[in-house]
Order: C-alpha cells, then structure tokens, then sequence
C-alpha cells in the first residue's frame, strides 16, 4: 500500500444496546465493526506485509519464532521434529503454531514498523476504538490495547486457554477478522468451551466482525483445513486496564 487511508469505525454501530448481550454472556460477535474502505484496507495491510514469523508454542513452556527464511531453509527432518514437538508433548499447557506480526512489541523496541502496520496499532488505541470497548463492556477501566497481527494457514491452531497472564491486566481480548471470504467447515473458528469442555459457542472468522470476550475465558481455535482457500487473516491483542488496575474484567 502506497497511502493508508484514515481507519475508522462503522458510523452506524450502536455499542449501548451490544451492552446486555455483553454483559449476559461475556462475550460479543460484532458484525461489520469498520466502514467497508477501513476494512478493505486493513486487509491490504495484512496481505502486502512481509515481515511474518512462524509462531510455535512447544512441549515444556517453549515459544518459538521462526522466520520464513529459517522456515523455507528447513530440512525434511527439521520440519518432522518440528511437528512432533507440537504433538508430543506430555503436558497440558496450551501450544499453537500460526504466523503473527508482532506490532505492539516492534514500536515498544524502536524497530521499523512499515505505515499501515504502525496505523492499525494507532487505531486499536485510539480514542474512538477504545471508548466502544469501554461502552460495550461498561468497564472504564479501559486503557490501551496491544495488537498483533495473526495468520492461520492450514494445519494452525490454538489449543485450549485462557489468556490469563498475571501482572499484565488484561480485561478483554479481541480479534478483528479480516479474510473476505470464509466457511465454519475450514476450520480457523474461536471456540469457547464450558466446565465439561464442550462447546458453548464458535465465532466464524466472518470478514470485518469484531469478536470480543472477557478475560479470562476459556477458548481455543480450531485447526485450519486444507479446504481453507486463503489465510485467516486477523488483528488481534488485549485491551488493558489503567495502572492500578486489576484484571478481572468488569
């Protein structure tokens, strides 16, 4: 993208009557967040970015990222042992493995974060974005949000948690879904699971819907099919509470 057009809300939202839905469950799908222009083009962005990392969660506590360089310079075996460290681990603890762009941390680090990138993360903090969470949810503690860019292709998954993360006061966590095209039989659907570890709801990665929950909450996503015909595309991140706060949501 040469230009990034001004990224902007969905004009006709009305987040006081997403409130009791909200409030009721805990968590919201948003239909058509942005105007159709800001969705277009935050899809762009994600299409044309280079700078993705494969990211791995491995057996004992391990989180690997592997550049696409190191990934394409892989032996055979390499990529072998690589799947069976996802797969054969004795633990519970949660493992995935899907391409992420992390924007929140590059601009922390002083690295170059290329314009639509730099937009998207200006965005999610922006006032507009982060008051419709506020009203969403009720919550004035809302602070700041940290984003990230993420990239299902097939076989990527998200196994079972809860984004509890302590000393980092998460309120809510959110995803953005920006692939325009989309079925529930290709996989890549947010699942949330009850007390006996079923499902009590999924959110199809619908093109420009917001998917916002309470944290913690536990959830998973599940694998990507080789039906997918394109990446699931998102950003997506955690809003945090002011400092002082907890993070318990509201």
């Amino acid at each position: 993208m040469s230009t990034t057009p001004p990224l902007r809300l969905n004009p006709t939202l009305r987040p006081n009557a997403f409130r009791p839905v909200f409030k009721a469950h805990r968590r919201l799908h948003i239909p058509e967040v942005l105007n159709p222009a800001s969705a277009r083009a935050l899809h762009a962005a994600l299409t044309d970015a280079k700078s993705w990392i494969r990211s791995v969660h491995l057996q004992a506590g391990q989180d690997v990222d592997i550049t696409m360089d190191e990934l394409n310079a892989m032996t055979e075996a390499e990529r072998t042992e690589l799947e069976n460290n996802l797969v054969d681990s004795s633990t519970d603890s949660v493992k995935y493995v899907f391409d992420a762009v992390r924007i929140t941390p590059a601009i922390k680090e002083g690295r170059s974060v290329p314009k639509p990138l730099r937009a998207i993360h200006d965005f999610v903090n922006g006032r507009n974005f982060l008051e419709l969470i506020s009203r969403i949810t009720g919550d004035e503690r809302v602070a700041f949000a940290d984003v990230m860019a993420t990239r299902y292709m097939p076989g990527h998954f998200a196994t079972a948690h809860a984004d509890e993360l302590p000393g980092h006061r998460r309120l809510y966590a959110y995803v953005l879904n920006l692939t325009p095209e989309w079925r529930a039989d290709w996989g890549g659907v947010l699942t949330f699971l009850d007390d006996d570890g079923h499902i009590a709801e999924g959110y199809v990665p619908k093109f420009n819907a917001l998917n916002i929950f309470e944290v913690p909450q536990t959830h998973a996503v599940s694998v990507v099919s080789r039906l997918a015909r394109a990446p699931r595309l998102s950003v997506t991140g955690w809003i945090h509470a002011r400092q002082g706060g907890s993070s318990n949501g509201a």
